[in-house]
């Protein structure tokens, strides 16, 4: 296992962590044969084998679902092998202690549902420019580190703009931003101002839902410009590295940015755990494939950012 520095934290984390979305709830995009939520067998499977593979990082939220449950059932006594991070929501339209309260609430169910009495990392979910200026949940989060609730406090971001509001209030260790070969808008200044400041990424959606595989096909009319850029992407990969490589080509894209701490894949089986982690194999793409896939960029939020999707 490859590991890279959580920023400043002094923190090593390895370079693919396992992402729990599909342990709580079905993700990505429909499509025929697409793999089903594990149960409670399989998930213990996927996430024992993935620690034993050095795999040291496992995110989740309460928003997933039963995930912290099932994380929280498996780890058991190898807690203490992984760093836990999860996430906890701003209500904006709550205020004084009633958004305090709520945030604090949050963050002790999720002990109480993971089975720990501290986190490693406890990051704002979808932080947005507007939430992150109100002071009152800022300051909740760091009564929470104070107590030890927490070791290090993170903003989960959407778009670029919510990401430099979050770097600049200089109270994150962390950022968990979307970043893939689809959407590479954190590539212009929020990779390196996050580097500049010592804050660890963590990058999600490095599949964007699936788009960028054979799932890209299933995609909606309106989502055309994705599903030709997908296409376009897996030509490349194919004729450069061989058909049915092109998850694993694009968590090594991302990888090849040194500022990302560590690629948080999604993943349902064993088997698709263990091509994810065969991309480590490929960190080091060649300069000429990295030119041709940062061609493929859509900078279009209505495309990117699967929230604003149609229905799919």
């Amino acid at each position: 296992m490859l590991y890279r520095p959580l920023g400043r934290s002094g923190v090593d984390v390895s370079a693919i962590s396992l992402g729990t979305v599909e342990l709580g709830q079905e993700y990505g995009i429909p499509a025929p044969g697409a793999a089903a939520r594990p149960d409670e067998e399989g998930a213990a499977r996927m996430v024992l084998a993935a620690i034993d593979r050095g795999v040291n990082l496992i995110d989740t939220s309460p928003a997933y679902g039963d995930s912290e449950e099932r994380v929280g059932r498996i780890l058991g006594s190898r807690r203490m092998k992984v760093l836990l991070a999860t996430k906890a929501r701003i209500e904006p339209d709550r205020r004084g202690a009633a958004i305090r309260g709520t945030l604090r609430a949050s963050v002790e169910r999720s002990l109480a549902a993971l089975r720990t009495d501290y986190l490693d990392i406890v990051q704002v979910q979808n932080a947005t420019s507007e939430t992150l200026a109100l002071d009152e949940p800022i300051q909740e989060i760091r009564a929470l580190r104070d107590e030890g609730k927490t070791r290090f406090l993170g903003a989960s971001v959407y778009g670029p703009e919510a990401a430099e509001v979050a770097m600049g209030l200089g109270v994150f260790d962390v950022l968990q931003i979307a970043y893939s070969v689809l959407d590479q808008r954190p590539a212009d200044r929020v990779l390196p101002a996050a580097a500049g400041r010592g804050i660890g990424i963590l990058v999600r959606s490095v599949l964007l839902k699936g788009a960028l595989t054979a799932r890209g096909e299933h995609l909606p009319a309106p989502l055309e410009p994705v599903r030709d850029r997908s296409r376009a992407f897996r030509r490349l990969v194919a004729e450069r590295f061989g058909p049915g490589r092109e998850a694993r080509i694009a968590i090594s894209f991302a990888l090849a940015r040194r500022e990302v701490s560590s690629v948080l894949v999604g993943v349902s089986s064993v088997d698709e755990m263990e091509e994810d982690l065969a991309s480590l194999d490929d960190a080091e793409l060649p300069s000429d494939f990295l030119e041709s896939a940062r061609g493929l960029r859509i900078d279009d939020p209505r495309l990117v950012d699967p929230r604003l999707w149609p229905s799919v």
